[in-house]
């Protein structure tokens, strides 16, 4: 029996100019299966950012951050049933003035002036005899500061508020420094997840690249300001959260996920994001220009296609008969399946003007949280009510000069580290070589790019943060022209983009280089335990270490602050040290492996493709073109078929195609288009010329297959294959399949 050899349109392209390159649809965004996907090394880096936000919870005295009292009390108010007032209404409560004053913040004669420390064991009050929040409330004081917390939506607190009351006899029953505690560690469990949302981002913008993912999720932790706030209760960390989770949603839009769940879940994001702050806004406009684009590029992407395969028609119909079939003048009439002869293209639901992803994905966003920006406007006539009575902040004068000064070197410096009430700085010296390594490594990912594409991707993450810093300059500027004082300035308005910015300096990391990027992950650790251990040489020492004692007394001091027993904070010192040598030991091993193996995620369903498509091959005897199919790996040539030379009594050259496309890039198709597709009838079947005795099929056994030529009935799980033809009598000759004749 004669073995068939089917000829594709890829073939042909093989043989002429190759064609633009078709990008299929991307792998759907499933947040559970990034977490069962994500490496050791990735849950190592997380672990390690989240003991050491775990620690600087600890080692930064209660209310010593940026309008930490005037959280607590904001969530203590909705503990107490005192619901969320309009701005100016309203004043910092009873208890949370007895919170400031008990606490290293302040004193009962001046309790809003800022104690700067060293605070002492001596000051602090044994832990059982620290009153509950129910006790402060009832306890006279003076009267609160305004609170201007109220202006921003209670979704923050809503969730604090719930945990508090879920604790067995919590809510207002516990000890104040207990509640700050508490409410510290919920912060950091929304922070923590930052390192693996950067990872999952860079690695589906890279195809999977293994430096690229752990460079981006080391970056959190070279951010020391991050550890410091990520630590304390402000609600930038749930904003940083949900749009963390927003932007890797967008991300996989951005690589050809235009399907209703991910819109589903981006709008979600999307909504929890502006129910925690105004400045989520930005994220609205990223999210519809990506769907635009994914779009776009889909359209494009099946022109190409139309095109090529026109062209490749009129190719093969010129060639003849004999070029058509291989040169002995057969064709094949079995039926065969489009995604077996090439890429599919996008899908049609790709290629559709994304309304509905947009329209669903919109209301989820208003039904969440874009429903109080709208009150706002209706009700108070402004997108965010000011809060009359706030203080102004400093005072400059008419100096535009001096302002400048503030915006720009104010917010690179608390974007690194300015700790406290900005009462501990980094030096210069670090904040500017971050600064320009973040630069460096941003500009190499548009450098190096594979292609535009990627390119642009890339600038529309970057701007999540001059978009953040645009609205920051604006209501900043707008309040310093009419009262020459500056405020609302701060790094920490602009960690919304930081996933965003992590996943572009990952991209960079991977550019430099074969060889230079596997020491990469090497160095970015390094990096970030030296900011680390700097930061905390200068903010330890200034709060706790007393005149003239040493670094074991002001460990003793800590501890006598602390909400917590001393063999916690032991443990998680402990913890700290156990996981920065698990995140050494893998990034070790990128160093030893780099890039190799690199595979997709579980959720791929692809073809290899390069150039404009993707080419079949016969497979030994099985007699049935195959397509790499799930499980694929993209760049590796373990995932492709054999390309064995013809055996003897084979009917013309076997197309190399598939070996020749696949090398290049490998990209995924939706399971519809590779696995789903339906077959479809070729086009009427030619007369043939009857054939010589000598030219009838032997009626020899196939020979046995080898390891070069798998048998017919060998499984082939990574492939998709056609079934043999049964159309065509016993005595009808082999045939080969048209490549004109196919649609």
């Amino acid at each position: 029996m004669l073995r068939f050899a089917v000829r594709t349109t890829a073939a042909a392209r093989a043989t002429t100019t190759p064609g633009p390159a078709v990008i299929p649809d991307g792998t759907r965004f499933r947040p559970w299966r990034i977490l069962r996907t994500a490496p050791p090394t990735i849950w190592a880096i997380t672990l390690l950012f989240t003991a050491v936000l775990a620690g600087w919870s600890v080692m930064m005295p209660q209310y010593h951050a940026p309008d930490e009292p005037n959280h607590v009390d904001a969530v203590m108010r909705l503990v107490e049933g005192k619901g969320w007032p309009h701005p100016g209404h309203v004043v910092v409560t009873r208890g949370g003035v007895g919170a400031i004053i008990a606490a290293p913040y302040g004193s009962s004669k001046r309790p809003r002036d800022l104690s700067t420390g060293p605070f002492t064991a001596a000051q602090a009050a044994p832990r059982d005899e620290r009153p509950s929040w129910e006790e402060l409330e009832r306890t006279p004081a003076p009267r609160g500061g305004i609170q201007q917390i109220v202006q921003h939506p209670p979704l923050y607190y809503w969730v604090n508020a719930v945990i508090l009351k879920a604790i067995p006899d919590g809510g207002d029953n516990l000890r104040w420094d207990t509640i700050i505690g508490i409410l510290r560690l919920v912060s950091v469990a929304m922070v923590a997840p930052l390192p693996l949302l950067a990872w999952a981002g860079a690695h589906r913008l890279s195809d999977g690249s293994r430096v690229a993912g752990t460079c981006a999720a080391l970056v959190p932790l070279a951010i020391p300001e991050l550890a410091h706030i990520g630590s304390s209760v402000n609600n930038d960390n749930l904003l940083v959260l949900t749009a963390g989770l927003a932007t890797v949603g967008i991300v996989y839009v951005l690589r050809g996920d235009t399907s209703l769940r991910t819109a589903a879940w981006t709008g979600g994001f999307l909504g929890l994001a502006l129910m925690t702050k105004s400045l989520a806004i930005v994220l609205v406009p990223m999210a519809v220009l990506a769907y635009v684009l994914a779009w776009s590029r889909a359209r494009r992407d099946a022109r190409a296609l139309r095109t090529t395969t026109a062209v490749t028609r009129a190719l093969d119909a010129g060639a003849g008969d004999g070029a058509a079939s291989g040169g002995d003048g057969r064709v094949d009439d079995r039926p065969f399946r489009l995604a077996d002869t090439g890429p599919a293209g996008p899908s049609a639901a790709a290629q559709r003007l994304p309304w509905r992803q947009i329209l669903l994905g919109g209301a989820i966003t208003v039904a969440l949280g874009g429903w109080w920006w709208i009150v706002n406007v209706v009700r108070w006539g402004a997108f965010q009510p000011e809060t009359p009575g706030f203080p102004l902040g400093q005072y400059l004068g008419d100096d535009w000069g001096a302002y400048r000064e503030i915006l720009i070197n104010g917010t690179i410096l608390r974007w690194w580290g300015s700790f406290g009430w900005f009462e501990v700085n980094l030096t210069t010296v670090p904040v500017r070589t971050g600064t320009a390594l973040v630069i460096f490594f941003f500009a190499l990912a548009l450098i190096r790019a594979r292609n535009w594409r990627i390119r642009v991707d890339l600038l529309l993450l970057l701007w999540v943060t001059w978009g953040l810093f645009g609205l920051m300059t604006l209501q900043s500027a707008k309040n310093f022209d009419k009262q020459f004082h500056v405020s609302g300035i701060s790094g920490r308005y602009l960690y919304a983009g930081l996933v965003s910015l992590a996943i572009g300096v990952g991209l960079g990391a991977a550019a430099t280089g074969r060889y230079l990027s596997r020491i990469m992950p090497l160095l970015f650790l390094a990096g970030a335990v030296t900011l680390q251990v700097w930061s905390i040489s200068m903010v330890f020492p200034h709060f706790w270490q007393p005149k003239g004692g040493d670094l074991g007394d002001a460990w003793d001091d800590m501890a006598a602050w602390s909400p917590w027993s001393e063999g916690t904070l032991v443990g998680i010192a402990v913890a700290v040290c156990a996981l920065a040598v698990a995140t050494l030991a893998g990034c070790l091993w990128v160093l030893v492996i780099g890039e190799r193996d690199a595979r997709p995620s579980r959720s791929a369903r692809g073809v290899v493709l390069a150039g404009a498509g993707v080419a079949t091959e016969t497979r030994g005897s099985s007699d049935a073109p195959t397509v790499a199919g799930r499980g694929s790996q993209p760049g590796a040539d373990a995932a492709l078929p054999s390309a064995a030379d013809p055996a003897p009594g084979d009917a013309g050259a076997r197309t190399q195609g598939l070996r020749e496309a696949a090398r290049n890039r490998a990209v995924r198709l939706h399971r519809h288009t590779v696995v789903n597709e339906q077959p479809r009838p070729d086009r009427p079947v030619r007369a043939q010329p009857p054939s010589p005795p000598a030219a009838q099929p032997s009626t020899a056994p196939p020979p046995a297959a080898t390891a070069e030529q798998p048998a017919a009935t060998a499984p082939q799980p990574v492939a998709v294959t056609l079934p043999a033809a049964t159309t065509s009598p016993p005595s009808t000759p082999a045939t080969e399949a048209d490549g004109a004749s196919r649609p």
